[in-house]
């Protein structure tokens, strides 16, 4: 268990969902490149940031909602809190737009994930959206991982995509039990993936086996070496492994580790939004760079409110925490 200051904890709160943020916003203008003409465009843009976040904050700040409502990870309620607040118009996949459609129609949360997949979807969805709960069980990863599936069944079945969620998610919660004036603890991360990922689907350790060789040769890889070795795909067990990779390799720099990601080309706002959650998370909200932060939309469910979120989010992590150790 972490022995940080709750003030420290509470700004790594406000660091991984406002690094999810950005990481999210920066990220979704090179969406769909591939690694050598992401790294040029991103050249040009320099430190601009563009300021609206995508499906990939919405679902986060969602999530986060619903535990802040219900002091646990209830998927009944968070498949409410989808159907109340995804703006659509956030540049949502066609399959998760469906499974949301089917819960304003009035679909069980339990039925809606095979709406579009019949064998369910293997997509990155569910780990885009999993670090409140990260955040929330990183005392906890045998309930973390209760979790994480629970929050990812509703839209996501397939092992693929739920373990890919539990990847993320761990991922978050390691980064916030590491000092923050610490560089990322590469080996300590390698073994607390390995512990949870056992059992689990063959592809993500695996992946966990490559990142480790690649940490290994001591020096970063070329964006398209690990675009080539893990994947920059909308798949999660070809995106998660990349963003975890990233954060390892590139924090605490959160101005670097976006960069990165994003130089991999593909589903970027993504994968740099899962390696904004978990070098923030490692960070926190005063590693973050301020210019970034700035430029964010601040509108109803801007900036503002996703910092607030974090703070109640913190709260119930207190109340989560007290209840478990009591």
């Amino acid at each position: 268990m972490t022995s940080l200051s709750h003030e420290v904890l509470q700004d790594k709160f406000r660091g991984a969902i406002l690094g999810c943020f950005l990481g999210d916003a920066f990220g979704s203008g090179f969406e769909g490149m591939d690694p050598d003409r992401a790294m040029f465009h991103m050249s040009i843009l320099a430190k601009k940031v563009t300021r609206k976040y995508t499906d990939d904050t919405d679902m986060t700040l969602a999530l986060a909602e619903s535990i802040i409502q219900c002091g646990k990870v209830d998927p009944e309620d968070i498949a409410k809190q989808f159907s109340l607040h995804c703006d659509l118009s956030r540049g949502y996949a066609i399959g998760t737009i469906k499974a949301v459609q089917a819960l304003r129609a009035g679909l069980k949360w339990g039925e809606v994930a095979r709406v579009v997949f019949e064998n369910g979807s293997f997509g990155n969805g569910a780990a885009m959206r999993v670090s409140p709960v990260g955040l929330v069980y990183h005392h906890d990863l045998d309930g973390l991982k209760e979790s994480v599936i629970k929050q990812a069944s509703i839209t996501h079945v397939h092992p693929l995509g739920q373990w890919g969620a539990v990847m993320q998610a761990c991922s978050v919660a390691l980064a916030v039990i590491q000092d923050p004036k610490e560089r990322f603890k590469k080996e300590r991360t390698i073994i607390g993936l390995r512990e949870i990922l056992w059992g689990g689907p063959i592809e993500y350790i695996r992946a966990l086996n490559k990142i480790e060789e690649m940490l290994s040769q001591g020096r970063r890889l070329q964006a398209c070496e690990v675009a080539r070795s893990l994947g920059n795909g909308v798949e999660a067990h070809l995106s998660v492994p990349s963003a975890c990779y990233i954060a390892i390799t590139y924090g605490p720099d959160f101005c670097d580790a976006i960069r990165a990601a994003i130089s991999l080309g593909g589903d970027t706002d993504t994968i740099a939004g899962m390696a904004g959650a978990i070098v923030g998370a490692h960070v926190g909200e005063k590693g973050l760079p301020v210019e970034w932060v700035e430029q964010l939309e601040d509108g109803p469910r801007g900036r503002s409110f996703a910092e607030n979120l974090a703070d109640r989010l913190f709260e119930s992590w207190r109340e989560i925490h007290q209840t478990s150790s009591g």
